[in-house]
């Protein structure tokens, strides 16, 4: 059992059609992506199932791109903490960073 939040029945379509999400497939997606990053000791990861559904969701259900993109997440996230730990839009550092295109 998955701790997700339920898509509306319209939602769920589009998620089936266009991101190829399966129910049938999900808990099962979830579990390699939490063993992956279990596996991963330079990732502080979290891996509840709501943060991770959405890396699936962002590569169309595609288990390599997910664990790709966590894993540019979690780097870029320790490279440029400020921008995600402090994503006010007055800061100008943060300014700088959104400008510079990295």
């Amino acid at each position: 059992m998955t701790s997700v939040r339920p898509l509306s029945p319209a939602l769920e379509a589009i998620a089936e059609k266009e991101l190829n999400e399966s129910k049938e497939r999900l808990p099962q997606d979830l579990s390699i992506l939490k063993d992956w990053i279990e596996k991963q000791p330079h990732l502080r990861a979290r891996s509840d199932d709501q943060f991770l559904i959405s890396f699936l969701r962002g590569c169309k259900y595609s288990l390599e791109k997910a664990k790709a993109k966590l894993d540019s997440f979690y780097t870029m996230r320790g490279v440029i903490p400020e921008l995600y730990n402090n994503r006010t839009l007055d800061n100008p550092k943060v300014l700088e960073i959104l400008r510079s295109g990295i």
